[in-house]
Formats: structure tokens, C-alpha cells, sequence
């Protein structure tokens, strides 16, 4: 309701309603005294009305910044952001304002209200923090692709026991983080919902949806190790047999130029004898490997977006789209990794490859930032996101999640041990302690992110 107040008013505006001694006009006082009754009303009004895009309809009373009263305060270039400062600034004591408002209050109001929305210093400083935004994005998203190159680090340590329990937790948070990003946040902010329940009593409502399908879930996971109801489960693995093939890399065969000569010329050759061979493995990589680096540039790309648009509305709320997107990319990478190295890579080739379909990332970046400039398209991109988040979420990342607890059970057959029903409920524990963690990170940001982005001073 306050949101329709705000545009009303501000439609009032553009028809110059507003009086040239900048006063209300009886229509408009008696308008905010029928829906502003409280302090917390007046709160809510005016986030509200510094918020709404049409500043230039209330130009006809730009002459406010004239009145003696405001120029004696010497308040024209203070941003003016909180109730409280703009009580400060008009020497408005807050006990002076009844608990209940009157149309005397919304009198003594009103030219502070007009001059609030006609201050352009805010709106400036906004535009001086663009590059810092953008910055901080850019170092984000170059964190995030570093995992891209995580499978070079991690793989020595593929055989020791505990890799997949500690990767099988890592691919829960991702399923945590990506479902709640997209339900608590991205699809809320599609439809505009935060800005018009800024109590968040949709979050509670979001949550329900999140323990129906954590419920559905566990059903699942309870009936395969219970009742023996198996899964049929089509992804790529991250166990040893689809990284055995680095025991085949074909440039073991490839002497390399200080084995041949320490010669220049014999470098130079090596060098291209590389070259050669990662267009020819190219040209024989199979379908599957294409698919991966195909459907990876656009996942990127798509996340690259999200965070460019996330970032130009504020380095919080960046900050808060990378931490899903990072949780996400440290499993599926390593995914990927396996299936290239399967469809005929070497390492090193598999790696590269993988960074450069991670790298389309920046051009989504970038795309994101100059859309994210104009308001309208925020919602577009959040409800693609949003999409793409929950999807990913649900139908990729929970199958490999039931892939790695499926792994965990062969390495104990395959080491003659037995699988029991409580080996299974302790990998299940494992996997929904990451699911979890996730959920409750994302909807913790979701309820309380703006207090703790006004905390660091975001």
C-alpha cells in the first residue's frame, strides 16, 4: 500500500499539484495522513520514496533548495539516506513527533520530504562507486573461475580416503546455496517482492517451499537405503576411473625439448608438437567433452550476468550472489574436468580448456554491469538466474550428489569391506550437513543481508 502511495504522489507531482510555497496541498496531506499513522509508517514511506526512479516529475518545487529555511541549515550537499538524518538535518526532534501522526506533523514534513527527493548528492555518490562495484566484481568473478584450475591442485590427493566425504559436502552446499539463492533471493526480487514486504514475511512462505523439497528429498535418499529403491542417475562421475586416463596422457610419449636438445630451435619444435596435438585432440574429442565446454560457456556466461547486475545494484548484494555461484563451481568443475579427461584431453588440455570456457564468465560480467545500469532489466536477469540457480540446484548437482554417496559405497566394496545400512546413513549425514549449511547461508543473507551490508558499510 505505501508503494502506491509513493507513486500516486509522485503522479500528483507531474501535474504540479504541489503548491510553488512547496506545502501540500489539503488533497495530498489529507492522502499521506489516511495511510501513514505511525513512525514505522513514515519509515517505510520514505525508503520508499527515495527509492521510486521519477525524480524529475517533482521538479516543479526544485525552488525548496531556496527557502531560508533550508539554506540556513546548510544542508544542500548532504545525502540524506535515514529518517533519523533527515530529522537531524530539518532539527526535527523525534520525540516531538507524535507516536500517531497528525496532519500538523505531515505539514511540518513535507518540505523536508520534497527536498530529500530532489537531493541529487545521493544519486552522485551512487555514480562515483560504479567503478569500485565494478572492481570488486571483477576480482569476484577471477575468484570464482580460479576453481576452474582447482582440478590441477586437488587431483594428487583424488586417493586419499577422505576426498570424496570432503567433496561429497562441498556438492550439498552447492545444492544448499544454489536452491536458496534462487528461492529466498533471485525469484523474490523477479517479482519485485522484497522492496514491497520489506518485513520478509515471504521469506517464511519461501522457506516452506524449501522444506517441502528437502522433505521430498530425504524420502528419496531414506527409500534407497531402506528399501533398496534405486535411482537411475546420469552424470558425470569424479571418481578414480575417469581420472585414471592421466595414466595414458599421451604426452608422456612426447620427449620433451631439454630431453631432445637444450637447443632453441628443438623448444620451438616442441613447442608446436603441443600445439599439434591439442588441435588434434580436439578434433577427436568426443561429443560428451563438447557438450561440457559448450554448455559451460553459457552457464558462466549466464552467471557472469547475475553477478554484473547484482554488483551495479550493490557490492553487497555482489557479494551475495558470488558466495552460491563459488560454493557451485568447486564440484561441478571438477566434474567437468573428468568428463574431458574421458573424452580423450590430457590433463593440461583439460584444464585449459576448462578456463576458457570459465572465462566467458567475464563477458557476462561486463554484459551484466551495463544492464544493470538501467532498473528495468534487474528483474529479467534475476528471474534468468533464478531459474538457472534452481535448476542446477535440483537437477544436476543432486545427482551428483547421490553419484558421490554411489562412489563412496564402491571404494568399500572394491576394499572388501561391507556397505551397511549405517555407512549409508553416515555419508547421508555428511551430504545434508553441506545441504544445510547452505540453505540456512542463504536464507540468513536473505532475512538479514542489508543489516550486515550497512554493517561492513557496503
Amino acid at each position: 500500500m505505501i508503494y502506491y502511495l509513493v507513486i500516486t504522489l509522485i503522479l500528483l507531482g507531474s501535474y504540479t499539484v504541489l503548491t510553488y510555497n512547496n506545502l501540500l496541498t489539503n488533497f495530498e496531506e489529507n492522502l499521506l495522513h489516511a495511510h501513514i499513522k505511525t513512525k514505522t509508517d513514515l519509515d517505510l514511506f520514505y525508503r520508499r520514496f527515495i527509492e521510486s526512479n521519477s525524480i524529475d516529475d517533482l521538479k516543479v518545487v526544485q525552488n525548496i533548495q531556496h527557502d531560508n529555511n533550508i539554506r540556513d541549515l546548510n544542508i544542500k550537499h548532504k545525502c540524506l539516506p535515514s529518517l533519523n538524518d533527515l530529522f537531524n538535518a530539518f532539527n526535527i526532534q523525534s520525540d516531538s513527533i507524535n507516536d500517531n501522526l497528525t496532519l500538523t506533523d505531515i505539514r511540518r514534513l513535507s518540505p523536508a520530504l520534497v527536498y530529500a527527493k530532489l537531493n541529487s548528492d545521493c544519486q552522485e555518490a551512487h555514480g562515483q562507486a560504479t567503478w569500485k562495484n565494478i572492481l570488486i566484481g571483477f576480482i569476484a568473478v577471477t575468484f570464482i573461475n580460479c576453481s576452474a584450475l582447482t582440478g590441477a591442485i586437488i587431483l594428487p590427493f583424488r586417493k586419499k580416503p577422505a576426498f570424496k566425504w570432503i567433496l561429497s559436502t562441498f556438492i550439498g552446499l552447492a545444492v544448499g546455496t544454489l536452491t536458496g539463492s534462487g528461492i529466498f533471493h533471485l525469484i523474490p526480487m523477479a517479482f519485485n517482492i522484497p522492496k514491497l514486504d520489506t518485513y520478509h514475511s515471504y521469506l517464511n512462505k519461501a522457506l516452506f517451499t524449501m522444506i517441502a523439497i528437502y522433505t521430498f528429498y530425504i524420502r528419496d535418499q531414506l527409500s534407497r537405503i531402506f528399501l533398496n529403491v534405486e535411482t537411475i542417475i546420469c552424470t558425470h562421475g569424479h571418481g578414480d576411473d575417469d581420472l585414471s586416463l592421466q595414466s595414458n596422457d599421451p604426452t608422456e610419449s612426447i620427449p620433451s625439448s631439454s630431453q631432445k636438445s637444450t637447443d632453441k630451435s628443438s623448444k620451438v619444435v616442441s613447442l608446436n608438437k603441443h600445439v599439434d596435438n591439442l588441435i588434434e585432440n580436439l578434433k577427436a574429442m568426443k561429443a560428451a567433452g563438447w557438450m561440457i565446454f559448450i554448455g559451460d560457456m553459457l552457464h558462466n556466461f549466464i552467471d557472469g550476468l547475475t553477478l554484473g547486475a547484482a554488483f551495479m545494484v550493490s557490492i553487497g548484494e555482489g557479494l551475495r550472489m558470488s558466495l552460491p555461484i563459488a560454493c557451485e563451481e568447486f564440484p561441478h568443475e571438477l566434474g567437468d574436468l573428468a568428463v574431458l579427461l574421458s573424452s580423450g584431453l590430457t590433463i593440461g588440455q583439460a584444464i585449459l580448456v576448462n578456463f576458457l570456457a570459465a572465462c566467458s564468465c567475464y563477458l557476462g560480467f561486463f554484459v551484466g554491469a551495463k544492464l544493470g545500469e538501467l532498473e528495468e532489466f534487474h528483474p529479467w536477469i534475476y528471474a534468468l538466474a533464478g531459474g538457472m540457480f534452481v535448476y542446477i540446484g535440483l537437477a544436476d548437482m543432486i545427482p551428483e550428489l547421490v553419484s558421490m554417496g554411489d562412489e563412496i559405497e564402491k571404494d568399500y566394496i572394491d576394499s572388501k569391506q561391507s556397505v551397511t545400512i549405517l555407512l549409508k546413513v553416515k555419508i547421508l549425514l555428511f551430504q545434508n550437513s553441506g545441504v544445510i549449511l547452505g540453505v540456512t547461508i542463504m536464507f540468513l543473507l536473505a532475512k538479514y543481508g542489508k543489516h550486515l551490508e550497512n554493517f561492513i558499510s557496503f
